[in-house]
Formats: structure tokens, sequence, C-alpha cells
């Protein structure tokens, strides 16, 4: 069976979905990453910190798993078991049980006489009115599902009270949700509701629908504002995402509002960076219109700080 006949049968016809997901800039990112332009000294020794609390066949499964869910092209063979050897130090047979384990999992495919193919490519989430990620991932042939792992009314923490414009200690509906895609974790969401906006969420309702979309049952959504940023993963949430501490993650995080201007939903998710990259639109008409004067602006304005109060908040989540 040829490579290409591989890349076939695992990219579950998304060829069509693929050309258009995210525009131009997704598909130049997914070209470069295929070329290897981005690859720097990455088939060098990794060797396992035997000092970590980290148990070896944990690190390597994560180290595994992280160069499955980043790997560029999935028409290239995927590294032999003496290449990991190599690279982690390690005997073939620590190495042989964390692939067939990949294997019995669906993320990688065994060809005798081929080799090794990984089974998915990272997902571009492209930014619209539905915010339709389920849908996005199941288009590619990767449906999510959700574990519920908290849903209850609590006190809403400082840093989300304060998104949400209640007093510190309020009650609202606390969910944390941890996404997957098959056996690959893709994000850990916490998210601060409104009583009177959480009416239609239930723990099974979270587990097969968005929770924007529940929101959407019970109140009237205006607009929602969010920003990304860069970290690394840590403690917990290392752990729930399988990483390495001090592996990349992406953080965002995200106010809905009503049409009445009010706050309703408040929260942040950590990403595996390897797995998720978020794709827009930007509209350039009017370009060449008179410049605004901006003279009498200071920084990002409420808005800004708002956001810096809110994304700013990793030991808050991390504790609650």
């Amino acid at each position: 069976m040829s490579k290409a006949t591989v890349a076939e049968q695992t990219a579950n016809s998304a060829d069509a979905p693929r050309a258009v997901a995210g525009g131009g800039a997704a598909q130049l990112l997914q070209n470069v990453r295929r070329s290897g332009w981005l690859a720097v000294g990455e088939d060098g020794p990794h060797p396992l910190d035997r000092q970590s609390s980290v148990p070896l066949y944990v690190q390597i499964r994560r180290r595994v798993l992280g160069l499955i869910a980043g790997w560029p092209d999935p028409e290239k063979r995927f590294y032999t078991d003496e290449e990991l050897c190599r690279r982690f130090g390690v005997a073939r047979m620590t190495v042989r049980a964390a692939i067939r384990e990949f294997v019995d999992e669906g993320l990688l495919i065994r060809l005798r006489g081929a080799g090794t193919f990984v089974a998915f490519e990272k997902i571009d989430e492209r930014f619209s009115p539905r915010m339709d990620f389920i849908d996005q991932w199941a288009t590619r042939g990767r449906p999510l599902s959700f574990d519920i792992r908290c849903l209850e009314s609590r006190p809403g923490p400082a840093p989300f009270t304060t998104a949400l414009r209640i007093a510190e200690g309020a009650p609202v509906l606390f969910v944390e949700r941890l996404r997957s895609a098959g056996p690959v974790p893709v994000s850990i969401d916490y998210r601060y509701i409104l009583p009177d906006a959480a009416t239609h969420i239930s723990e099974s309702a979270a587990r097969k629908r968005s929770l924007l979309e529940l929101l959407a049952g019970a109140v009237e959504l205006d607009h929602a504002d969010m920003t990304i940023e860069a970290d690394v993963a840590e403690g917990a949430t290392a752990d729930t995402l399988e990483l390495m501490p001090g592996d990349p993650v992406l953080v965002r995080g995200l106010v809905y509002a009503d049409t009445t201007g009010r706050p309703v939903m408040a929260g942040i998710s950590f990403y595996r960076s390897d797995q998720t990259a978020y794709s827009m639109h930007v509209p350039l008409a009017g370009l060449s219109a008179p410049a605004v004067d901006r003279s009498g602006l200071e920084g990002d304005g409420a808005a800004g700080s708002e956001w810096g109060r809110l994304v700013h908040i990793r030991q808050e989540i991390r504790g609650a």
C-alpha cells in the first residue's frame, strides 16, 4: 500500500474542508509544517528526566504523543522503534509498548514493509458567530468527546466575578470540562456562568452540545470577547493534557455577553498547542480612509485592562 493511499484512508475524505479551513493562512502554515521549514534540530537526542517525579514510561508516552500530535505530514513515515530508542535513551521493549498502545488507540498505523504512519493532523479551529468547534472537528474526522469533571453551583472567584460584573462570591454555575479527540486530550475548559443563563445546562447536555448553544437557549447572546496567549503547562494542567511540565500550551480567555451588554459567561481554556491552531479572516476594506486620531487613547482601554485581569489568572484557576 502506498503512502498516498494511507493518507487517503486516514484523512476521512477531508480534502475539501481542509482546503478552506482557516483560509489561505491555515493552508500556508500546513504547507510550511509539511516542508520541514520549521524543523530545527528535532531529530537530536532528547534524554528523559530520570530525576523527575513523572515515571519514565509516562514520560515516554507523553513525548511520543507530542511527536504524533505535531507530526507535519501524514504521508511521511513516523519514527522507527530504533530511532525512538536512540532519541530517548531507553530499551526497545519500552518504546514498543508505548507504540503498541498508540496503534491500539488508532493514533498510529503500522504497515508491513512501509513503516508506521500518523493517522491524523492538527485542527485549525475557525472563529465564527456559531463557534461550531464540535462540527469543525467532526467534519475533519476527529469527533470530540467531553468529560464533565465538575458541574455545580459555587461562589464565583474574583477574576471571573469581575469579568461578569457581579459581587465576589456571588453564586455561579461552574463547569470544568475536558475535551478529547479519541484518546488525545485537546483542552481543559473552566467556565463560570450566571444562574439565569445556565437554565439549559445539565451534565448530560454539556456532554453532547456546546455551552454556547445551551446558553443561547436561555438568553439572547450579542457578542463574545476572546484573547489567546502562549504559556507552559504546569502541575495538574500538564497531567490532564498528558504533557510534560514546561511543554507549550495555548490559553484562551473569553467573555460572552447578551444583547443588553451584560456578561453572562466568563472562562478560560488550556489547549495542547500541538493539537489546535486558530484561524480568522480579517476584512481590510477602508484602510485607505483618513487615519484615526489616536492621540487621546491610552493603552488598550477598559476592555484591554479587563482582559489583562482575566487572562493572568492561572494560579487562581489551578487552585479552583
